[in-house]
């Protein structure tokens, strides 16, 4: 018998990581940060990435914010760490749009839609080495892959859209005059 905070299966979207219980009681500092869980099978690199990048994450309240740290932290490690790296890597991965919520059972849940797939420090490559570098790092092979004419978050190189299988379709573009 399962309880209502064990991982379950689900048909929702790409990758899904759920967390502690809203509301959970935490240290003398305040409540517990979410600690990620799969709530789905995963390639496990990737899984073990977005594991350490969730949590220090700003919460979801704080969109600016997050958005600032998903531009600048990739799932392949802390930048400093990646630029002392005796081979540094040709490619850096972020994640571009996610959604987080709180489950029924208490559980927050982030999932993830899209990445930003970056030649770091580059010129624009072709769409097979992007493919490449997905399927060896992650073992993923996107439903789509985009390559972006701008280059990525402070001049970090060429960069590709990668929309994970499953992902729901990005919200369109508010206009400009609209008010909410």
């Amino acid at each position: 018998m399962s309880s209502a905070a064990d991982p379950q299966p689900t048909s929702q979207g790409p990758l899904i990581f759920g967390g502690a219980r809203a509301g959970a009681a935490g240290s003398a500092e305040g409540p517990a940060a979410p600690q990620p869980r799969s709530l789905k099978a995963q390639p496990a690199r990737l899984e073990q990435a977005l594991q350490r990048l969730l949590p220090p994450a700003p919460g979801p309240v704080f969109p600016r914010a997050r958005r600032l740290y998903f531009d600048k932290y990739p799932l392949e490690g802390l930048p400093a760490d990646l630029d002392a790296a005796p081979v540094p890597g040709r490619f850096r991965t972020f994640v571009l749009r996610e959604t987080t919520s709180e489950r029924p059972e208490g559980v927050v849940a982030t999932r993830v839609h899209e990445l930003a797939l970056v030649h770091w420090q580059a010129p624009q490559t072709n769409e097979d080495d992007y493919r490449i570098y997905l399927q060896q790092q992650w073992q993923l092979n996107p439903e789509a892959l985009v390559l972006e004419p701008e280059s990525w978050f402070r001049e970090g190189g060429a960069w590709a859209r990668v929309t994970l299988p499953g992902a729901d379709p990005a919200p369109a573009a508010a206009a400009p005059d609209s008010s909410p």
